[in-house]
């Protein structure tokens, strides 16, 4: 019996800690409804690093690219494709007062302009 409980406990765990990490995949986005946005960093963590360009994506549901944009230090636009726009993101270090980049985007939801800030962590490496 108390087997049965210990295995019990360790599958919540570690169905608990898959779930966690998968959130930190996804950690930036908004919603409205149908539409979204979701900002995923492609060097696997929820933070960029000082100095060391990483490239991100930013994926737009039911918002028109051509309404939108993207506004931030060190943001480099790659191009947009199939409602993806890739982006690489290198802040240079002593630039930000604190160590939080402030990305703002721009787009048009039911005509009318809206504005969405993601604050992202900046860590050296």
């Amino acid at each position: 019996m108390n087997k049965n409980i210990l295995v019990s406990v360790f599958l919540i765990i570690t169905l608990i800690s898959c779930k966690k990490n998968e959130k930190l995949q996804w950690e930036y986005k908004y919603e409205n409804r149908e539409s979204s946005i979701n900002m995923k960093i492609l060097n696997g963590n929820n933070y960029l690093i000082y100095d060391k360009p990483t490239r991100t994506d930013f994926e737009w549901t039911n918002i028109d690219l051509k309404t939108s944009s993207i506004y931030g230090a060190g943001i480099k636009i790659l191009g947009s494709e199939n409602g993806i726009t890739k982006t690489e993101i290198n802040v240079p270090s002593n630039y930000l007062e604190s160590d939080t980049l402030n990305i703002k985007l721009h787009f048009e939801l039911d005509g009318k302009k809206n504005e969405v800030e993601f604050n992202i962590p900046v860590r050296k490496e």
